[in-house]
């Protein structure tokens, strides 16, 4: 089978669990192609290979354990600086839209402590300043109530550094 390198600007899927096999494949109707597996060196402003794909995920994690931390104490909105773009959105299952840090602190106020906060990041993508984040999340608060689900986010690369810019989940 002869390998090409995905058109400039295609989504570089890497799955956390491993790769069974390099090279490229069809999915959802977009070529995606496995970052470690060789086929060339990345143009100007693609993320190429895993370790930068690493990187990028380590700081991912490093800004979600901030969030979650924050959501433990119960002050999510002294962190939303730390955690969102100037301009974010957030689409909650249900609600409305909520954009931007101001009204992300408004729409946070009044939230209590959780006992538990665990966002799992199941794959990423990483597209230049961007990225893309999926996974699972359990929060618990007073009482035991336990919520989960699955959640997406788009993260965007600022000069302070990776950010969420939207995020949804159910």
């Amino acid at each position: 089978m002869k390998r090409t390198r995905p058109a400039r600007g295609t989504f570089r899927r890497i799955f956390t669990a491993g790769f069974a096999a390099c090279g490229p494949v069809a999915a959802a109707g977009v070529l995606v192609a496995a970052a470690g597996c060789g086929g060339g060196t990345p143009e100007a402003g693609e993320t190429g290979g895993a370790v930068a794909v690493e990187a990028v995920r380590a700081e991912i994690e490093r800004v979600t354990r901030r969030w979650e931390a924050s959501l433990i104490a119960g002050a999510p909105g002294e962190a939303v600086a730390d955690v969102f773009t100037p301009d974010a959105m957030r689409l909650p299952s249900g609600e409305p839209a909520v954009r931007g840090h101001e009204a992300i602190v408004r729409a946070l106020a009044g939230s209590i402590p959780l006992s538990e906060a665990r966002f799992t990041i199941e794959d990423i993508e990483v597209d230049g300043d961007l990225a893309f984040a999926n996974g699972t999340y359990r929060v618990r608060g007073p009482d035991d109530v336990e919520l989960d689900g699955k959640f997406l986010e788009v993260w965007k690369r600022l000069e302070t550094g990776w950010r969420i810019h939207r995020v949804m989940w159910d």
